[in-house]
């Protein structure tokens, strides 16, 4: 008899100088992941900023890359950049390794509709036949 397979999360945090909100943000992503019926199979917290100067970051799109990760948790979309284009890279990767993500804060597909990002993702997603990553 074939199981289904769990997907497995990674749990992302960062909000710059705010130890509390951090781990707050941290632990709702792993509740949510867990009530989504994911294996937790790895997370980061950074607490600084700078583009690519977060470990946690960097670790997280290693794991990504070596195919370890289904889906993405994280609080909202700016603990990974408040910049269009570090978003539409963090999206292009996601939808590359056929990654989701979600925003536990709100709803990812409503509020990344709001943005010409989202636009710039859809036309990815249809060019090259990837699933969109929300």
């Amino acid at each position: 008899m074939d199981e289904q397979k769990r997907p497995r999360a990674w749990v992302y945090a960062r909000i710059p100088g705010d130890y509390d909100g951090t781990m707050n943000s941290y632990k709702v992503c792993s509740m949510q992941a867990l009530h989504d019926g994911c294996d937790i199979v790895g997370g980061s917290i950074d607490e600084r900023g700078g583009w690519l100067l977060r470990p946690g970051y960097r670790d997280m799109l290693r794991q990504i890359k070596a195919g370890k990760v289904d889906r993405v948790y994280i609080c909202r979309m700016r603990q990974i950049s408040g910049k269009e284009r570090h978003l539409y890279s963090f999206f292009k990767r996601l939808m590359q390794h056929g990654v989701q993500v979600t925003a536990t804060e709100y709803s990812l597909r409503d509020r990344v509709n709001m943005f010409r990002l989202a636009r710039r993702v859809e036309r990815y997603a249809t060019r090259k036949g990837l699933r969109l990553p929300w």
